[in-house]
């Protein structure tokens, strides 16, 4: 099992899922949050919040010593530089605001050396992201989906400058968190990776059935639900967290 050190940086709800399972794989994880009390939090979010590791261990998926252990490698700090000093990798969780996905990016460059940078971001381009730094051939793309600890999907996104050492690595760690990888390229122009843009698609045709009077939200749910053999419905999604514009 791996025994690497690796920063999460945003310990909410994405960042909180990353740090678990990676550290209930083998890595010691710091997570820096931007203050104590949302530290505190992240750190919560991990053992007692929806899949935690006490969601694990009710479940029979832990043992209270495999609880145990993982919290033991589990770090939380304020401390960017403390946060990221010796890692093998960063993966950066923050709010989906680009202006804040930059400067984490920019501070980033400041305080560490030459190891991969990974974003979480659902939808914004690499080269975004990459034109923080000085070097955009350490930056790419490693898009967990939610709930992080259950959901076996991440989007790998690679930009033509990125450096294909570090493709290689996130496909890698994708492969080690048991996980199932789509490596695709950057698309500046867009918003979206391959299946939040099928999705909204989806919904976007869902919610112009309703407004045409077609038929109800539950019922376009039913339809897609049984007819497709979705998991869930696009309205029903939107009621358990997701947000629509």
């Amino acid at each position: 099992m791996a025994q690497q050190a690796a920063a999460v940086v945003g310990g909410g709800i994405m960042g909180a899922g990353i740090a678990q399972v990676l550290a209930r794989n083998g890595y010691d994880v710091r997570v820096r949050e931007i203050n104590e009390e949302l530290a505190a939090e992240a750190e919560e979010r991990i053992i007692e919040g929806n899949y935690g590791l006490n969601d694990a261990v009710e479940g029979g998926y832990l043992s209270e010593d495999e609880k145990a252990e993982t919290l033991e490698r589990l770090t939380f700090t304020t401390d960017l530089e403390e946060a990221t000093d010796g890692t093998e990798f960063v993966i950066e969780a923050v709010t989906e605001k680009l202006s804040i996905k930059g400067q984490v990016f920019r501070d980033l460059d400041e305080v560490t050396d030459d190891q991969p940078l990974y974003s979480n971001t659902s939808g914004f381009s690499v080269t975004s992201i990459a034109n923080a730094v000085s070097d955009p051939s350490r930056v790419a793309v490693m898009h967990f989906f939610n709930p992080v600890p259950i959901m076996s999907m991440v989007e790998v996104v690679k930009a033509p400058e990125t450096d294909e050492a570090v493709v290689e690595r996130a496909e890698e760690l994708v492969d080690e968190l048991d996980k199932t990888r789509v490596t695709i390229d950057d698309d500046p122009g867009s918003y979206g990776f391959i299946a939040n843009r099928c999705h909204a698609a989806m919904r976007a045709e869902a919610q112009k059935i309703v407004d045409e009077g077609i038929a109800t939200e539950d019922q376009v749910d039913k339809a897609l639900e049984e007819g497709y053999n979705l998991p869930v419905g696009p309205f029903s999604l939107r009621g358990i967290g997701e947000e629509w514009d």
